[in-house]
């Protein structure tokens, strides 16, 4: 029973890290279309956390990103990306200077 626990364990943990990376490649996606949407260039995207929020009046577990961008080409600003699973719960970007 042993080598059976330990299997399962250490293919959890696989698992886990296999869809926080895809769930990192889906937040940088999301950035770069909502960069564009906004006519910003996007410069960097990481996740800073984990934290459980409200969203839409239900508590969910939800993945914090800091997205960097720039408005003018010439300063840089942080927005905060946060995910619910695969899905955008917010996307909150400060006012920022443009060209």
């Amino acid at each position: 029973m042993g080598p059976v626990l330990l299997l399962l364990f250490i293919s959890s943990i696989c698992y886990l890290f296999w869809m926080q990376r895809k769930q990192d490649e889906r937040a940088f996606v999301i950035a770069r279309q909502l960069c564009q949407q906004q006519q910003l260039q996007l410069l960097d995207c990481g996740r800073s956390g984990h934290s459980i929020r409200k969203v839409d009046g239900r508590l969910r577990f939800i993945t914090v990103y800091q997205v960097d961008f720039s408005g003018d080409g010439e300063s840089r600003y942080q927005a905060e990306l946060l995910l619910s699973g695969m899905r955008l719960a917010a996307f909150n970007l400060p006012a920022y200077r443009i060209n």
